[in-house]
């Protein structure tokens, strides 16, 4: 497969993205409203931290957005997502209720984890969405084994399991690379290239973007690049990889992305690096701007109507959310695999 070739890592100068004729607008305003409500839920959540009423870190993938939309819209409903710590743009893109997001964080009984999981804890099977996890690239093994486990019972459903650069440098990536070759499990790996793993600079550990997916391909996988920063470009990449993936064999997709914020909310990013970074990438770079310029040229008052209709529905769900009930403490020992009452049947 063709490998598309790497920007500099940020990229330097503001972009065009692919062109978009009339018979794309269907499926890019669809994208556009996708990203909207990341953008949306997660200026909320950050907000709402802020303001004390929403307890745990908080993981922002502002900037982001195209990379988890556009591989999501290739996918069914029957296939399934593994996250990382930052992913409630992941669970959103999957379909997962933006209410049940919202009550998580709050800590409320109808978040999509009971409210025990909390910001990277979220979970909605109903969606496909088998999970967030705090370990850095603990979510790819889940990922393969439950497309190998679809597949052995015949059907043709994928996983997909995203990671960040830093996730590339975990044995276990490298391990689930292998197995699902020799698997051949229908999983589809994205390695979402921000830029830093953390504080360290993923150029220093793994070379220019682009270079991990060339990594991946030397092993035999089908493996290509792709500039997050245009959700048309992502999704075309990610329906040509996830055919190849149904049809029964494993690919890699990485997304040139930014980290727009700090690693979490608690953390002091401008210490090493310029305080005034994301806010400079952003007003080159926003992908959402971008696909909303594009997208204006035809139907300005389409987009206008989508903004519109996302504030709305994201207001709502935060407020429903907030207003709901915490779980009783009478239950606070359920679904703990380890408890005292355990020992009894020893």
């Amino acid at each position: 497969m063709t490998q598309i070739a790497s920007p500099p890592h940020p990229p330097e100068g503001s972009f065009s993205g692919l062109p978009i004729g009339e018979a794309d607008l269907p499926s890019a305003h669809e994208l556009y409203r996708g990203m909207s409500i990341v953008r949306a839920v997660e200026l909320e959540i950050e907000k709402m931290h802020r303001l004390g009423r929403m307890s745990g870190s908080f993981h922002s993938s502002l900037g982001q957005e195209a990379a988890a939309v556009g591989v999501c819209s290739a996918l069914r409903a029957g296939d399934m997502v593994t996250s990382t710590h930052r992913g409630h743009g992941h669970a959103l893109a999957k379909g997962v209720p933006i209410e049940g997001v919202f009550a998580e964080l709050f800590g409320r009984s109808a978040g999509v984890s009971g409210g025990r999981g909390g910001s990277m804890h979220l979970h909605h099977r109903a969606s496909g969405f088998l999970g967030e996890n705090a370990i850095v690239a603990g979510g790819l093994p889940w990922a393969a084994g439950a497309a190998w486990a679809r597949r052995r019972r015949g059907g043709d459903d994928i996983a997909v399991a995203f990671i960040g650069d830093g996730g590339f440098a975990q044995g276990v990536t490298h391990e689930t690379l292998l197995l699902a070759r020799f698997w051949k499990s229908p999983c589809l790996i994205v390695c979402e290239n921000n830029g830093l793993a953390h504080s360290m600079p993923s150029d220093r550990l793994f070379g220019a973007p682009g270079t991990i997916a060339r990594t991946v391909e030397g092993a035999g996988i089908t493996s290509r690049y792709v500039d997050g920063r245009d959700v048309i470009a992502v999704a075309q990449a990610a329906r040509e990889l996830v055919a190849h993936v149904r049809a029964g064999s494993p690919a890699f997709l990485e997304c040139g992305v930014f980290r727009v914020r700090p690693h979490s909310l608690s953390d002091p990013d401008y210490r090493y690096r310029p305080k005034s970074a994301g806010r400079d990438w952003m007003a080159l770079n926003d992908p959402m701007a971008n696909l909303r310029t594009r997208l204006e040229r035809f139907a300005g008052n389409q987009v206008a109507r989508i903004d519109a209709e996302v504030a709305a529905d994201v207001d709502a769900a935060l407020a429903r959310a907030e207003a709901g009930p915490r779980p009783p403490v009478t239950e606070a020992k359920s679904f703990v695999y380890t408890s005292p009452e355990l020992q009894n049947h020893a």
